[in-house]
């Protein structure tokens, strides 16, 4: 089983994926996957709060999945060791806490999931630079070739999108959030569309949980699945 849902921002959104309002969770084991769409915050002080709460996760029946968002610790992320898993690039942070990393191809339960990451932060001018906000919330050069090089690779043909920020055009007409600074990725995240066949996109960011239409959906505390 594979289930995705939005931002968790530890510790704020976590409350969700308690067994009251999850309860799915029950018959899942550590084979089935909950993807959360972006500002995780686990990786936030490196303290007791991120050790209760990765802890809590690591704990639960299912395995826990997470893009990064534009609310993650970058500084402290970056330390953690890249792997490979299901065919592209991975950190683990615990045994069954896994960052699936910007423009990689994973294969799972027979399906192959496109994962990017990232968004802009609208609240930046309020926060302190490596300390609550990270430039390396927006993706760089590097990580959008490498996007589109594993995309190539698979001619393509992807059954899900996962990522933080939505395409522009859905942005500017629905969301209309950070237009300015987020436009380069959101322009990206169509180009993907546009270039590829795919059965749905999932994203959060938007706190938002919205049907789009029949393959893009806005998801912030509705836990939905995928197989």
């Amino acid at each position: 089983m594979i289930y995705v849902t939005g931002d968790t921002h530890i510790p704020l959104d976590i409350k969700k994926l308690e067994e009251k309002y999850f309860p799915e969770q029950r018959d899942m084991t550590k084979n089935d996957y909950l993807i959360i769409c972006g500002d995780f915050g686990g990786i936030w002080g490196n303290g007791r709060g991120d050790n209760f709460y990765l802890n809590k996760l690591e704990n639960k029946n299912f395995t826990t999945l997470w893009v990064d968002g534009n609310h993650e610790n970058f500084d402290l992320l970056k330390r953690y060791k890249v792997t490979k898993w299901m065919g592209g690039n991975v950190q683990f942070i615990k045994p069954s806490i896994i960052h699936l990393m910007r423009g990689q191809v994973y294969t799972i339960e027979d399906k192959k999931f496109f994962t990017f990451g990232g968004g802009n932060s609208i609240d930046k001018s309020m926060r302190e630079s490596g300390r609550t906000w990270w430039a390396e919330e927006m993706p760089n050069k590097k990580e959008y070739e490498e996007g589109l090089k594993n995309l190539k690779l698979h001619n393509y043909k992807i059954d899900y999108i996962i990522s933080h920020t939505a395409p522009y055009s859905i942005n500017k007409n629905i969301f209309k959030k950070g237009l300015k600074d987020e436009y380069k990725l959101n322009k990206y995240l169509e180009k993907v569309e546009k270039l590829c066949t795919f059965k749905k996109h999932y994203f959060g960011h938007f706190h938002e949980d919205m049907d789009i239409d029949d393959k893009r959906i806005a998801l912030y505390k509705r836990i939905l699945p995928i197989l």
